[in-house]
């Protein structure tokens, strides 16, 4: 064989172990940008429920949005009532508008900052603190929307026997709802404590 007419194959070069840990060829992976407070505040602020689809929290943010609307179709609801004793359940109606209202505002700026520290940190950060837990664990959330379903119809359609509950007991329903709400949390508290 003709040295001339031999064909040289020359090796490919692959790059140096040093380079391949350069950004050029193995890009790291991007964190995703934090979430602004500023944002869910302020969609929090301007219609409730918003700053919590802005965190990812759909539930919680339609649980939000649903208390206010229900809230305030009860209100109008109860206006509408002819009887004498309608105006201290109103007046507890009108009064959860904002505790709720503001309440949404103080979760949404909180579970910003537990986002934040997920994305921040992952699986170290621990656990969210999530307040609204338990409500949505299982069937909770469709218990309560066929309880406020029912309610919703019973205030709708007046019948007789609702009626004659409300003239009564309609200045004591409000604070039997705040008894019964209130031995409720002390039951799902205790239980909790019991857990750990």
């Amino acid at each position: 064989m003709n040295s001339s007419s031999e064909q040289h194959y020359e090796m490919p070069q692959f790059p140096a172990q040093d380079e391949l840990r350069q950004p050029a060829f193995y890009t790291p992976y991007y964190p995703m940008p934090k979430k602004r407070k500023w944002v869910a505040g302020l969609l929090a602020l301007l219609v409730p429920g918003t700053g919590h689809y802005y965190l990812g929290f759909m539930q919680r943010g339609l649980f939000f949005m649903m208390l206010i609307i229900l809230d305030i179709f009860t209100i109008t609801t109860l206006v509408t009532l002819d009887q004498p004793s309608k105006v201290p359940m109103v007046t507890l109606f009108a009064l959860l508008i904002p505790v709720v209202y503001f309440y949404n505002i103080f979760d949404a700026l909180q579970a910003t900052d537990n986002v934040n520290r997920r994305l921040e940190f992952g699986e170290a950060a621990g656990p969210m603190q999530d307040p609204l837990q338990q409500l949505f664990r299982g069937n909770n959330m469709g218990i309560l929307l066929v309880i406020v379903g029912v309610l919703c119809f019973l205030l709708s359609s007046k019948p007789r026997w609702f009626a004659g509950i409300f003239e009564m007991l309609g200045s004591y329903i409000g604070s039997i709802v705040l008894i019964v709400a209130g031995f409720v949390m002390f039951l799902l508290e205790s239980r909790k404590n019991r857990a750990e």
